[in-house]
């Protein structure tokens, strides 16, 4: 498994956990010293929007980059946060390492990148990783709920906020760390 450790990668265990809220969260943290890239990954492919430019497609994956801060795409609310650029990447799971890597060629990172995807830890071991929980959510999604035991950190948003995460959490524009308590 490839190291990466300027990724930040959050999965949750299902819809509406609190993933975007906790990416956006670190980007607003460290956006001021940092560079931050956001990056939203998703096995769905839909129509484009105006506000996604075409950076690469083909078959198998499309990249976009997020230009506008104003919607409520979670792509968007990533820009707003202060990110410095957000991509989309739609991508099925068996093209995850070739889209990403194409991703890291075509979208000039030069600092962290905080990302939403659960399925890019198959092939990635990033800095640290996140699972988002909410007891609320009956459909989880049972693939990242069996990732609980290489997760970084496993946070249950229904009754704790972000802070506990947020203060263990340092970047530089090589890695991010999490720091013991």
């Amino acid at each position: 498994m490839e190291e990466f450790k300027k990724l930040l990668l959050i999965a949750g265990t299902g819809r509406n956990t609190g993933k975007t809220l906790l990416a956006s969260s670190i980007i607003e943290k460290f956006s001021p010293n940092f560079k931050i890239t956001g990056l939203k990954i998703s096995p769905h492919f839909h129509s484009g929007t105006d506000s996604l430019k075409t950076i690469y497609q083909n078959t198998n994956f499309n990249i976009y980059q997020e230009t506008s801060s104003t919607s409520s795409k979670d792509s968007s609310r990533m820009l707003k946060a202060g990110a410095h650029k957000v991509f989309y990447i739609e991508c099925y799971d068996e093209y995850m390492l070739e889209a990403f890597e194409n991703f890291l060629h075509v979208a000039d990172i030069s600092g962290p990148i905080v990302c939403e995807s659960p399925a890019l830890r198959k092939y990635i071991h990033p800095g640290i990783f996140i699972i988002v929980d909410s007891k609320s959510n009956k459909n989880k999604k049972q693939d990242v709920v069996d990732m609980k035991p290489i997760a970084d950190f496993f946070i249950e948003t229904h009754k704790e906020s972000f802070d506990p995460i947020l203060n263990r959490i340092k970047c530089n524009p090589t890695d991010w760390k999490l720091i013991a308590t």
